[in-house]
């Protein structure tokens, strides 16, 4: 994990030598890999995702067992067919934006700005004319990072809370790309170091849909499942004056740029009722995926707490635990 401050428990985004070490070497050919594709035209990037994917999907088998089961509970209607086209696409349009994240560090405002198309910002302007930040709500899609970016271009301070991926060079290249737009805090510093950015005027990145255990979060329904959801949104919003608004951004396939919608905040929000506002924001997520399903993280565990468990295993390891004896996930 990247070194934080005592004092104010951001990401220290500076380089550091140990990230040269020889077991790194692959992460910085892929970073490499990631820069050149930043020069090269979407389109010829997008072809190239649409020939891979199939293999990729094939090869991913615990990845796919996961979102399998996600698509299931989400959307009985499908038939296994209809599940793995779906899963397809999502795997498609995932790889697409991935190779297209150099852009990020390589390409020119200008250009960036070009390549994300934006509806609804008329709502992001009325939060800043009454001098109040926002609190985006974020779905996990693939395009995600093109949100920080967009409201940093647009002049609008953000701040974050993350989580450090186990690959220390994608944490630091990750984490300083997501910090040119603000502070990106690490999880474990815990919620206060947000609420005072949010106070002093950043706008905050809240992502609704992790799975963070039993202890702190209460079970409302997602696609008509009890999900373990942390109750946090309407708390911040009480304790910052920021209002929630909900975003979503997808990559569209068809115009080869990014996607942003912006919809009006959540009002009357907070009520007096916390389990009406996390069902609220429960429902608007939900109404978000389903009109761009492909564009989610279906291989998120976003429902392996379980509502009535018993003991440390959740929804998903049985399943996993037959795939790694090279087994089918379900007897």
């Amino acid at each position: 994990m990247v070194a934080m401050s005592a004092l104010d428990p951001v990401f220290d985004t500076s380089f550091h030598s140990r990230l040269l070490h020889p077991k790194w070497w692959g992460s910085w050919c892929a970073l490499g890999l990631l820069s050149l594709l930043a020069f090269t035209p979407a389109r010829l990037r997008d072809r190239f995702a649409d020939l891979v994917s199939p293999t990729l999907l094939r090869f991913s088998k615990k990845q796919a067992y996961i979102a399998d089961t996600n698509l299931k509970i989400c959307f009985p209607e499908l038939d296994a067919a209809a599940r793995q086209a779906l899963l397809l696409k999502s795997i498609r349009v995932g790889l697409k934006t991935f190779m297209g994240f150099g852009e990020l560090s390589w390409r020119s405002k200008a250009r960036l700005t070009r390549r994300i198309k934006v509806t609804g910002w008329e709502h992001v302007q009325a939060e800043q004319a009454a001098g109040r930040p926002v609190i985006l709500v974020v779905p996990h899609t693939w395009a995600v990072d093109m949100i920080g970016r967009y409201f940093s271009m647009m002049g609008i301070e953000m701040c974050t809370m993350m989580k450090s991926p186990k690959d220390q060079v994608f944490d630091w290249y990750i984490n300083r790309e997501r910090a040119k737009g603000g502070k990106v805090y690490e999880r474990s510093a815990g919620i206060k170091p947000a609420i005072k950015s949010i106070r002093a005027g950043a706008s905050f990145f809240y992502l609704p849909d992790q799975d963070h255990g039993r202890e702190a979060s209460v079970f409302v329904p997602f696609f008509g499942r009890p999900k373990a959801t942390l109750p946090a949104l309407p708390k911040l919003v009480k304790l910052t004056g920021a209002r929630a608004v909900p975003i979503f951004a997808s990559y569209d396939e068809d115009e080869g740029r990014y996607l942003l919608e912006i919809e009006p905040p959540f009002d009357p929000y907070p009520t007096a009722d916390l389990l009406a506002d996390v069902n609220a924001m429960n429902r608007v997520v939900e109404m978000q995926v389903a009109r761009h399903p492909e564009q989610y993280m279906w291989f998120l565990k976003i429902f392996e707490t379980l509502e009535h468990q018993e003991g440390d295993d959740g929804l998903y390891e049985a399943g996993i635990q037959r795939i790694r004896q090279g087994l089918p996930p379900e007897t």
